[in-house]
């Protein structure tokens, strides 16, 4: 099911599901949303969770901004920005864990209140549903994956329920390694796909007309990037934010992707797993 959602629905979310879980809230900000700012996530043992943070690629100050626990066995998949002080985290279950046979769920956070939590119904247990984002007009869209990672399925979400229902008219070929999404200001929605070396490539999805058609393959100083992306995220411009890093080398970095020519630039480091920008979406621009 297809749902767009609005500035009230957001609001509704607490009401209309089972807060599960406490948010400590790291300061009374509300966060300016210019395409200077960036968001991570990380784990943090200490916190007790993931920690959500704010980049201010200007001034290159990071602060954190919120806190979220999660349970043993549990770790986080994708994170969107939703709209103002917004966020949606999938989680998910770690493989051979105690919780490896739960569903994974959505969780949404908005600063200063008490997360919400809704596990996704009907959920094939030899699956996995990550890279979450937030189209141009309101939808919610994500992967599901096979756990052997041999293919992948488009798939619509409702935020509100975490139902999922697959995108029909898109059919990724099978026995490809896809990953992330990310939808820009233009529309154009980008996917990468992983090579059985390494090699990375952008594949672009006309998510109307159902054409999957193959980008260019993605390098750094002239040569192949062979490590894929934790997360990509719409960056200003119609450029790509990836986080990730040359294979072995910890921890991982920002950089840009010229998704015209596949150039791959860095940015900075930046030690979290996953990244959001208001590029599209609701309030995506302001």
């Amino acid at each position: 099911m297809k749902l767009k959602l609005t500035r009230r629905q957001f609001g509704q979310l607490a009401i209309a599901s089972t807060a599960v879980a406490g948010l400590g809230y790291l300061g009374k900000n509300t966060f300016a949303q210019t395409p200077s700012i960036i968001y991570g996530a990380r784990a943090d043992r200490k916190a007790g969770g993931l920690v959500l943070q704010s980049l201010n690629l200007t001034t290159k100050q990071i602060q954190d901004i919120a806190t979220v626990p999660i349970e043993r066995g549990e770790r986080l998949e994708s994170l969107t920005y939703l709209a103002l002080n917004t966020f949606l985290l999938t989680i998910g279950p770690v493989g051979g864990s105690k919780k490896e046979n739960d569903p994974p769920r959505l969780v949404t956070v908005i600063l200063g209140q008490i997360p919400v939590s809704v596990p996704v119904p009907g959920f094939n247990k030899l699956e996995t549903l990550g890279s979450v984002r937030i189209t141009n007009d309101g939808s919610l869209i994500g992967l599901v994956h096979r756990k052997d990672k041999k293919s992948a399925r488009l798939v619509n979400l409702n935020a509100t329920t975490a139902a999922i229902s697959n995108r029909d008219n898109i059919k990724l070929p099978e026995n490809e390694r896809f990953d992330n999404l990310v939808q820009l200001s233009n529309g154009i929605t980008y996917t990468t796909i992983l090579g059985f070396q390494g090699d990375t490539s952008l594949f672009q999805l006309n998510l109307g007309g159902g054409q999957v058609s193959q980008g260019v393959p993605l390098k750094i100083n002239n040569t192949a990037w062979n490590s894929g992306f934790s997360s990509l995220a719409g960056a200003p411009g119609d450029l790509i934010y990836a986080l990730g890093a040359p294979r072995y080398i910890t921890p991982y970095n920002l950089y840009t992707i010229n998704p015209s020519t596949g150039a791959i630039t860095l940015v900075q480091q930046w030690n979290v797993v996953k990244i959001a920008t208001n590029v599209g979406g609701i309030l995506g621009g302001l």
